[in-house]
């Protein structure tokens, strides 16, 4: 097959008009963060300013809607269809004017000031509620669906939301349960890590002149351009023992996950349960949040449509690093070229 360059083409519409063409004579960059959980993704757009149209007449609306999207053009061979990556869509939230050489950065995130999911703080309270629920009206009240992406739908004795936002308050919700949550295309998404680090990854990151034995069910990419891993040790442990004395009944629940093929200490957690599956559940779960993060890496390759927050991937060629890992934060940059930065992290083996 006849090679050919690599291109990607930048698609945009402000507020659903297509504004590809006028922005191509002053593209400078485009920088996409997508994030797996518990901050908004966002986008970068920089524009050079030579007429002067940019901090006028043209100037963008703060509020005003984005929809991105990137095209590869003959990304492999003549032959091969184009590719589009839907980035998603984002409100214009600060816009900047620099100089020199004179620049406007427009940057936009993926949740919404405009409507009352972040923009309005309220009080309410819920007693004997499925979270799943809560989540619900919260995405009702912004104009916005719920995906729902967990079998864990606790029912809440009490919850209270005191003068917050409805999106600092379902981030609460879902960090004490032990679930992620996520903003894009105008979805509120809930879904359990753990559920998302047991899918089987289709893509191995391969370090350079690494000699392997390829699986004709898998991708490989190989473009590494630079690298770095941590292992780390504090704040690691070995088993979680969760106890409870009802105030009532003075009755002691306990209960002690270990994780499996893991010596050392052991974490204590005094918080209300109800029962001792509850207690063996939220011991599971607060091992979880103190060891996920034990080792992780950040890798720069030759863009890539396929890495995204939330994908699972085998990394090879790293020694005692390589392993399976999850993809917690994918940025794209489009400046001379077009490269993807990923950090990631190690999945925890049985829990």
């Amino acid at each position: 097959m006849e090679a050919k360059a690599r291109r990607i083409d930048v698609n945009i519409k402000y507020d659903d008009k297509d504004i590809s063409k006028d922005l191509k004579p002053y593209f400078l960059s485009l920088s996409y963060n997508d994030v797996l959980s518990g901050q908004a993704d966002d986008i970068q757009i920089t524009l050079r300013e030579k007429d002067g149209i940019w901090k006028s007449d043209w100037m963008p609306e703060k509020g005003a809607t984005l929809i991105v999207s990137l095209f590869s053009m003959a990304w492999k061979v003549l032959n091969e269809e184009q590719k589009e990556f839907k980035l998603g869509i984002f409100e214009i939230d600060e816009i900047e004017y620099n100089g020199y050489p004179e620049t406007i950065n427009i940057k936009a995130v993926s949740v919404p000031d405009n409507n009352t999911l972040r923009g309005v703080e309220r009080t309410k309270s819920w007693e004997k509620t499925e979270l799943k629920v809560i989540a619900q009206e919260k995405a009702d009240n912004a104009g916005m669906t719920l995906y729902y992406d967990t079998d864990v739908n606790p029912v809440l004795d009490r919850a209270e939301q005191t003068q917050q936002s409805d999106l600092s308050f379902l981030l609460q919700l879902c960090n004490d349960q032990g679930l992620a949550l996520k903003i894009c295309n105008n979805q509120i998404i809930i879904f359990d890590e753990e559920k998302y680090e047991a899918v089987e990854p289709q893509i191995t990151i391969v370090k350079p002149y690494t000699v392997y034995e390829a699986d004709e069910k898998m991708s490989y990419i190989n473009s590494c351009l630079n690298y770095r891993f941590t292992s780390k040790v504090r704040d690691i442990y070995a088993a979680c023992h969760v106890k409870y004395q009802q105030s009532k009944t003075k009755e002691t629940i306990e209960a002690t996950f270990t994780a499996p093929n893991k010596q050392g200490k052991v974490l204590e957690v005094k918080e209300q349960v109800e029962s001792v599956a509850e207690a063996q559940r939220l011991a599971r779960k607060r091992l979880r949040e103190k060891n996920r993060d034990e080792i992780t890496g950040s890798i720069s390759l030759v863009g890539n449509f396929d890495l995204v927050a939330s994908t699972v991937v085998n990394i090879l060629g790293y020694g005692n690093f390589d392993g399976k890992y999850i993809i917690t934060n994918a940025k794209h940059d489009i400046q001379n070229g077009y490269t993807t930065s990923v950090d990631i992290r190690r999945c925890l083996d049985g829990y």
